[in-house]
């Protein structure tokens, strides 16, 4: 998340939870009264549109706060980032086996191939899974991601002006039509 998204949200939290911490409004009779409509007010998220968070989500905010001020305010990022929880690095290194070995081979058929050699099934993993993986490590080695090729594309077939003449001749009745194209 970039920093001044980050600050925004703090920013915004922070606007949700000031007036407990000058001292309780005098129209709520308690703490979870005030978080209870500072949520049915809601706030205008640094993204541009409305949110009413939970109750108790107000009610975390202002007890980090109180225990380490603003900077607790701030959103925090995932501890596993960036890692596969379904992916193991034993899975890992044969995808990235398979796809060296063979470049053009597509993320359905690699999968169809895990789960046919028994390292995986398709009640563990699922193909999409396989496919993203595929796609980050493609960003990240800076490799072109070659469009997979159907059976109907393996050919590159060409018709030369002698071959479409009479198709051109048929489809426009006069062979003149085809000598102004050229």
């Amino acid at each position: 998340m970039k920093q001044e998204l980050a600050q925004d949200i703090a920013l915004m939290r922070y606007s949700m939870i000031s007036p407990l911490i000058v001292g309780l409004p005098d129209e709520y009779r308690s703490k979870e009264a005030y978080f209870r409509a500072a949520s049915a007010r809601g706030a205008l998220h640094p993204n541009v549109f409305f949110i009413h968070p939970a109750p108790t989500s107000i009610k975390r905010w202002y007890q980090h706060y109180q225990k380490n001020g603003f900077d607790a305010l701030l959103p925090s990022s995932r501890s596993d980032e960036g890692t596969s929880r379904k992916i193991d690095p034993d899975l890992e290194e044969q995808i990235r086996y398979l796809k060296t070995t063979y470049p053009r081979m597509s993320a359905a058929a690699i999968f169809r191939q895990l789960c046919t050699n028994g390292s995986t099934s398709r009640n563990e993993l699922s193909e999409s899974t396989v496919n993203r993986f595929l796609n980050n490590l493609a960003l990240k080695e800076k490799t072109t991601n070659n469009q997979d090729m159907r059976r109907y594309e393996r050919e590159i077939y060409t018709l030369s002006l002698h071959d479409a003449l009479p198709i051109l001749s048929m489809r426009y009745g006069a062979v003149t039509a085809v000598l102004a194209l050229t």
